[in-house]
């Protein structure tokens, strides 16, 4: 779980990241690369018709058709990059949740543990009691 944590921090997950991953993993990691995409893809879908007019009202066609393809490029870039930024984001939200669920359970366990504990040792000490007190005492 540390190494998935680490991975969606980075904010970039690599097919190297994904071998070194374990095998428990592997889905979560696909599930996450699916839904990082995806919201990111529609991020970009809905705020680059709004970029492109924006840019367009500043430049009032002073550019060329290759520069402004190669701007709309930049666009498309860096709106997926928010996308994957905000998709990151909630994961880490995601998984700060499950760490205090865990931290929980791991607390309840161990306090059941020490009472199991401490139910063990009382019943230890009953037992040894007992064979005391059965134990014949000869007088002499």
């Amino acid at each position: 779980m540390q190494q998935y944590a680490a991975t969606v921090g980075n904010g970039s997950v690599s097919i190297g990241d994904l071998l070194n991953s374990p095998g428990s993993m592997m889905g979560r990691t696909m599930n996450y690369l699916s839904f990082a995409h995806n919201s990111s893809m529609q991020y970009m879908q809905q705020n680059l018709p709004l970029m492109q007019q924006m840019y367009q009202q500043q430049m009032a066609q002073q550019q060329n058709p290759q520069q402004q393809q190669m701007m709309q490029n930049y666009m498309m870039k860096m709106l997926y990059m928010q996308g994957r930024d905000r998709a990151a984001q909630i994961e880490a939200k995601n998984l700060n949740m499950e760490e205090q669920r865990i931290a929980q359970e791991k607390e309840k366990l161990e306090t059941q543990l020490a009472e199991v504990n401490q139910e063990l040792k009382s019943a230890k000490e009953a037992r040894d009691q007992g064979i005391k007190d059965m134990a014949p005492k000869y007088v002499a």
